[in-house]
């Protein structure tokens, strides 16, 4: 279970105030800094980041923080959208599966 007082509070401005409108003027639209450089421009710099943010996430959290907010996450999934999404999109990927598998099939019989 995880501790509520590691958790960090909410930051940011309370929605639909001045603060809060004025921050999502500022990242509304293209900017200049998504095609001079950073993670809009370098996919593979975002993926380290994020790799470090979670290891530094679980380090100080634990295991047992990514396994409660999956479990959160799932049930809210299932409430919102009900058990048959799981199965939908377990059917999906299965098709995707097949096809991958018989594209592989395809290209090892015309080598």
């Amino acid at each position: 279970m995880i501790d509520e007082e590691k958790l960090p509070s909410k930051p940011g401005p309370r929605r639909g105030s001045t603060g809060a409108k004025k921050i999502s003027q500022a990242h509304s639209g293209p900017h200049a800094h998504d095609k001079a450089g950073g993670f809009a421009s370098n996919p593979e710099l975002a993926k380290r980041a994020g790799m470090k943010g979670g290891h530094t996430v679980k380090e100080k959290y634990g295991a047992d923080f990514y396994r409660e907010i999956g479990k959160r996450g799932g049930d809210t999934v299932k409430r919102e959208r009900g058990s048959g999404f799981y199965a939908k999109i377990g059917h999906m990927g299965g098709k995707n599966r097949a096809a991958k598998a018989a594209e592989r099939k395809t290209q090892n019989n015309e080598s």
